[in-house]
């Protein structure tokens, strides 16, 4: 009875703490991609998004190709999208497929969108309403080497269109992720993502030929998860991410020592690494009720920010498709807002 208190404790604390999250007015600087850095699916960011050992909550080759190679008799299909404010828009698709006898492929796909964008004049008087849209599409291809150790590689394909001045940008990506099973409560599990995910973008026709050629890259992110079992309805999830990122700023500068003692501006390439600490935890309160909560905790210019979420999923009693609705809240990464994501997963 005690442990039973226990836990209803603690999951209440992971699902109220996401209306008590204090104000923080520091932001997250906004690096190339960051769209696909948000999460996937209402199971996996209700839970912090602490998924990279998770195999329990699905098939998410987003959070770690290696999950891919998870043995099912179904295929499973998550279609989701997320209720954003500011003329955003956020949708994402994921499907699994078995490979026998020991493989499996799983393909996801992420679109980001923002309409009604006010376009100005330099004198000040409106132009046109503007839009932008960015893709990625993932493949992930993984090996269950043995039933304790999992193996996979994902390809990205990274698509940007921000403006019909602007040449679109395209990139591949790639994933790579093992994930290991200690024992029959605890696994654990370590990818590398992003690699070679790059923007470029040639705005010389709008800005003048300084800014052609531009190539902003991806933070590289290594991941080490953890997931454990307290129970035979209860899961909690572990994820420590060390991010490394680059962007350019424009620097003033002064020559002194010229007669005419000339300023003006250069662009210089900075380099800056950042951690986040991401946990999560899943409760079956019932056969057709799961709750589920989270919390992730990063770093960005000595600031440290505290981002909560929670959600739940409803089992609907259908035996065809064993369809499920999904549904998440949380913080966005920017604080500028919070975020609905909504989700109907079918096993087909």
């Amino acid at each position: 009875m005690v442990q039973n208190s226990n836990k209803s404790s603690i999951l209440c604390f992971l699902l109220l703490i996401v209306f008590a999250a204090p104000e923080l007015f520091a932001q997250p600087g906004g690096y190339a991609g960051s769209f696909s850095r948000m999460g996937f699916s209402p199971r996996g960011m209700a839970m912090g998004n602490a998924l990279t050992a998770v195999e329990s909550e699905g098939i998410y080759g987003y959070y770690n190709p290696a999950l891919a190679a998870k043995p099912t008799e179904s295929i499973q299909i998550d279609l989701s999208t997320a209720a954003l404010r500011f003329d955003r828009q956020l949708h994402m698709i994921s499907s699994h497929f078995r490979l026998p006898p020991s493989a499996g492929f799983s393909v996801s796909i992420i679109n980001a969108s923002v309409g009604n964008i006010d376009g100005r004049s330099q004198s000040g008087y409106h132009t046109e309403y503007l839009s932008t849209t960015e893709l990625q599409l993932i493949g992930n291809f993984a090996i269950r080497f043995s039933e304790k150790v999992w193996g996979g590689v994902g390809l990205k394909y990274n698509f940007t269109n921000l403006h019909s001045e602007i040449p679109n940008s395209s990139s591949i990506g790639v994933d790579a992720g093992v994930r290991l099973q200690i024992s029959n409560d605890l696994a654990l599990a370590f990818t590398i993502k992003d690699l070679l995910s790059e923007q470029k973008l040639n705005t010389s026709d709008l800005y003048g030929a300084e800014s052609a050629g531009l190539t902003d890259r991806y933070p590289i992110r290594f991941h080490s998860g953890l997931s454990y079992n307290l129970a035979e309805n209860w899961l909690f999830g572990l994820d420590y991410e060390v991010r490394f990122q680059s962007e350019y700023v424009l620097l003033n500068v002064r020559d002194d020592n010229s007669t005419t003692k000339t300023s003006g501006t250069i662009r210089e390439k900075q380099y800056s690494q950042s951690r986040f600490l991401r946990v999560g935890s899943r409760f079956n309160i019932h056969e057709r009720i799961t709750i589920r909560g989270g919390i992730q905790y990063f770093n960005y210019d000595d600031t440290y920010i505290f981002q909560p979420s929670a959600g739940f999923s409803l089992h609907l009693p259908y035996d065809r498709f064993s369809p499920s609705i999904d549904y998440a809240i949380l913080r966005e990464p920017s604080l500028l807002s919070t975020m609905h994501v909504f989700a109907i997963r079918l096993n087909i």
